[in-house]
């Protein structure tokens, strides 16, 4: 984490004080994603946004950066940018996931579905770097609601740090 950057005017800004609570993480988690290298956006806040900048540097690594523009108290300040030489965008992975709900992964050709007694579903959305077994070990004892073939990985992290089901039961 980085203390000061300087942001192009051109650069997008998105104010979440006005957004419920439950709604600002997926949306900005969201703009993360969608950002192209050397692009960023300015977020602002009416708290220190350390939660959030720990989840994206969980998912994201040293392919996003932060850099704290304004510190409160009454407002937070920060440029989320994707720097020039950032990694690869975020990939998929297809998995089996049998009977008993073990996950292999499977080659990136194969058929989703139901296969040979298991179901093959893709895991959407790995943020760059992430290993097939970080997104096994997610994978755990998912079975994904029917007829889903395809899971965000978000969802899968969601599961993992406390949500009952990471939004799959609806």
């Amino acid at each position: 984490m980085q203390n000061a950057e300087h942001a192009t005017a051109a650069e997008p800004v998105i104010d979440v004080q006005s957004i419920p609570p439950h709604q600002r993480h997926p949306l900005i988690l969201q703009a993360t994603q969608d950002l192209a290298p050397g692009h960023g956006f300015i977020l602002v806040n009416d708290h220190d946004p350390r939660p959030l900048y720990l989840q994206i540097q969980a998912l994201f690594g040293d392919a996003v950066s932060w850099n704290y523009l304004e510190r409160g108290p009454e407002r937070w300040r920060v440029r989320i940018g994707r720097p020039d030489s950032g990694t690869a965008p975020a990939t998929s992975l297809r998995v089996r996931i049998g009977r008993g709900g073990q996950a292999a992964a499977v080659a990136a050709d194969t058929p989703l579905g139901v296969a040979d007694g298991g179901l093959v579903c893709e895991i959407t959305n790995c943020p760059p770097g992430t290993t097939a077994e970080q997104v096994l070990d997610l994978m755990h004892g998912v079975i994904p609601p029917a007829g889903q073939l395809h899971l965000t990985y978000e969802r899968l992290l969601a599961r993992r740090s406390g949500s009952c089901c990471g939004g799959m039961c609806g």
